[in-house]
């Protein structure tokens, strides 16, 4: 007996009793109550929107004075920021919690951008100035540029380090000074 009620089941030492004593001093049970909060309609019907289709992943292809990176496009800025400006955008748009410090992807080419690894140094980033704002890049790959670099050397290379199941179509992109970028688009 619970409160003057017969009750049987669990030993109420391990669980928490659902009858409790009323004002009026009869026995309720709880787990009939009507849970909707006093005051209150009831809570609007929400729709969930279906997932979003799935989209093509824009891959990035730059060759600079004395060097080639590729990676996918991850955001890209409209602002004309500094450096340093651009730098904390791109912070705030990568979601690890952890990176190591901007540095510049060749020191001997200042204008050529910055990379930064995730804390476990297992994401790769690069950042560089567009003649539109800047560009952020995931999944980064850079490395010294060859003597002769034309563009289908440089298309290989990017093809090869992606790993994709066939080469890309890429499109030549404005140039900036000192600097050949080419966008193609993969199934994802």
């Amino acid at each position: 007996m619970v409160n003057g009620v017969p009750h049987s089941g669990p030993s109420t030492a391990t669980m928490p009793n659902p009858i409790v004593a009323l004002p009026d001093g009869r026995a309720g049970d709880i787990r009939s109550a009507d849970t909707q909060p006093i005051g209150f309609g009831r809570a609007p019907h929400i729709r969930i929107a279906p997932p979003p289709v799935e989209t093509a992943v824009v891959r990035v292809l730059r060759r600079q004075r004395s060097h080639l990176v590729v990676g996918t496009l991850l955001a890209g800025s409209a602002d004309h920021l500094s450096d340093r400006a651009a730098k904390a955008w791109a912070t705030r748009r990568l979601v690890a919690s952890r990176l190591l410090p901007w540095r510049l992807l060749d020191e001997a080419d200042p204008a050529g951008g910055w990379h930064t690894t995730s804390g476990l140094l297992v994401e790769r980033y690069a950042l560089y100035r567009h003649p539109g704002g800047w560009r952020l890049l995931g999944e980064v790959s850079w490395a010294a540029r060859p003597r002769i670099a034309t563009d289908e050397v440089a298309q290989a290379w990017a093809d090869d380090v992606l790993r994709l199941d066939g080469p890309l179509g890429w499109s030549r992109a404005t140039d900036a000074p000192g600097a050949t970028t080419w966008y193609a688009e993969d199934g994802g």
